[in-house]
């Protein structure tokens, strides 16, 4: 019986609560609670009725199918001839447009709207310039401002994952097809372009969910435009008081669709994925003056406008501002010394919390990849879906489910900062476990196993010998969590109670309230927060952003 309770099966057991607790049992809860009519507490089916009976909840359903189509339409438009310039030719400054063309990644979907509200809304500067000339500007609200955010910042994803595609490409494979006489053009379409379309698909999807599942962006620029996500939270809010089953039946479709997208993704790549050795590397071509010109434009105009809204955000910040209106050319430190010193509650809720989820999820994280990495099998295999299984749920969804499981009986956290720490770390943890098992699988288990051989017990052996040749890893899975974390937003507004606004609530609620100067300048302290980190894991390590996400 002394096997079945070795420190590593007790700890395997500890993480399986843990995420039965945090992950399973909420999800659970928030379906069950779909099932239940408010008014008698008995099983029924209303929810769903209302949702397929009436055409507003329907309209919610597709306005998110239509604009995260259209977003990952145009993404793929712009991602995959950026990778496939950078790749295959010389272009000036590549390195630098690679390493910018990754940054709207990492930067918070819900400022770049903020940015282009600043610009293309009401009382934008655009409007000031162009409405006295007699030119009519085009409106950021509604659809086509949802999906043009998402286009710039999520055409990244495409970028990455077809640019490596492109790069493990083996050059024999073209040359053949040339010397059996295809054109360049003819090639393309049959080699390179089935060779890739894996990745192309695989990134149309990881877009397609990111897009289905996004929060700020849509409640900010979308206004009657309503999709599933923001419907889910306006039914949970206002269904604070009781049972909130409409709310779960939103949220149960929602997970649904991403959970779904998730798996399809998962299948896609398993099936279609072609392994390329890239004996031959790919040549890096020279074209002409006019035809370098022209991709460089494309590939510099992309990054920029992509990166144009923060800019403006953080010029915005020490810009004079009395509510919506900006006066543009008069500089001021108000938003700062408002931000700092009258109200840094946020930006110290916003340091504590991600840095508690960070820790816990570190820790966290370097236990589970030793248990996936080491221990293969059926067991391993179970904890790999659970514990990447909150990456498949909308983050809103995720708030949803934490706040009504957790409101009443043996343990309430709903109205804590508890809570949120609970949010961010299982929902951020994934990236720390990602960083960290690719590490660990370079490590040769025979190393852990001298030490267990010399007598050292199997715990005490990964901590003293294991852990530091995975420091690295583990320092750079940190801190791709802890800025994540700190741009978080949809489970954020859902979970968190008035002590604990953090910057992005802050942000979120005085663009809300046409209080852009503000917003602004915590806008501006959230980029700097999360640039700084990952400027300095590119110095220590000398990894850029891309190869860090």
């Amino acid at each position: 019986m002394g096997k079945y309770f070795k420190a590593w099966n007790i700890i395997l057991a500890l993480i399986f609560l843990i995420l039965f607790f945090a992950v399973l049992y909420p999800i659970l809860y928030i379906f069950k609670a779909s099932f239940i009519d408010p008014e008698t507490g008995a099983f029924s089916l209303k929810s769903y009725q209302t949702f397929f009976h009436y055409p507003y909840y329907l309209r919610c359903l597709r306005n998110s199918l239509f604009v995260s189509a259209l977003g990952t339409f145009f993404a793929l438009m712009l991602g995959v001839p950026f990778a496939f310039i950078l790749a295959r030719y010389h272009v000036p400054g590549k390195n630098l447009l690679k390493t910018l063309g990754t940054l709207p990644l990492i930067l918070p979907t819900f400022i770049g709207a903020e940015a282009w509200l600043m610009l293309l809304g009401r009382n934008g500067l655009f409007a000031k310039i162009f409405q006295p000339l007699g030119i009519d500007i085009p409106s950021i609200y509604g659809w086509q401002g949802i999906v043009l955010v998402f286009t710039l910042q999520f055409f990244p994803f495409i970028f990455l994952m077809v640019s490596s595609a492109i790069n493990a490409i083996d050059r024999s494979l073209e040359e053949a097809a040339t010397n059996l006489g295809s054109g360049r053009l003819r090639v393309f379409f049959t080699v390179t372009l089935p060779v890739i379309m894996p990745a192309i698909l695989s990134g149309a999807l990881v877009v397609f969910y990111l897009c289905i599942e996004n929060f700020g962006v849509p409640v900010l620029i979308g206004e009657d435009f309503r999709v599933l996500a923001v419907q889910a939270y306006n039914e949970f809010i206002s269904e604070m008081g009781g049972n909130p089953s409409m709310a779960g039946a939103l949220s149960m479709i929602l997970l649904a669709i991403t959970l779904g997208l998730t798996i399809l993704q998962k299948y896609w790549v398993q099936r279609k994925s072609y392994a390329m050795t890239s004996l031959n590397p790919q040549e890096v071509k020279r074209l002409g003056p006019l035809a370098t010109f022209l991709v460089w434009l494309f590939c510099a105009g992309l990054v920029f406008v992509a990166l144009f809204p923060f800019v403006v955000v953080m010029v915005s910040s020490v810009t004079k501002t009395q509510g919506p209106v900006m006066y543009w050319g008069q500089f001021s430190l108000d938003n700062f010394i408002r931000a700092i010193a009258i109200a840094p509650r946020p930006i110290i809720n916003s340091f504590f919390l991600a840095t508690t989820a960070t820790l816990i999820g570190i820790v966290f994280g370097v236990v589970v990849s030793y248990l996936l990495v080491r221990r293969r099998g059926a067991v391993s295999y179970l904890l790999d879906i659970l514990v990447m299984l909150p990456l498949a749920i909308a983050g809103t969804v995720q708030g949803i489910a934490l706040a009504a499981t957790y409101n009443k009986g043996f343990i309430v956290l709903t109205g804590t900062w508890m809570i949120l720490v609970l949010a961010y770390f299982i929902r951020k943890t994934p990236y720390s476990i990602k960083t960290t098992s690719a590490l660990l699988q370079q490590i040769d288990a025979s190393i852990e196993e001298a030490s267990i051989n010399l007598g050292v017990p199997p715990v005490r052996s990964f901590i003293k010998v294991v852990i530091p040749i995975m420091l690295p890893g583990i320092i750079a899975g940190g801190i791709i969590m802890w800025v994540t974390t700190l741009a978080e937003l949809s489970s954020t507004i859902v979970l968190y109670y008035g002590p604990w606004a953090t910057m992005t609530v802050e942000v979120f609620q005085r663009i809300g309230s046409g209080d852009f100067g503000p917003a602004s300048a915590y806008a501006t302290i959230l980029i700097i927060s999360v640039l700084i980190p990952l400027f300095i894991l590119n110095r220590i390590s000398g990894k850029d952003i891309a190869s860090s996400l």
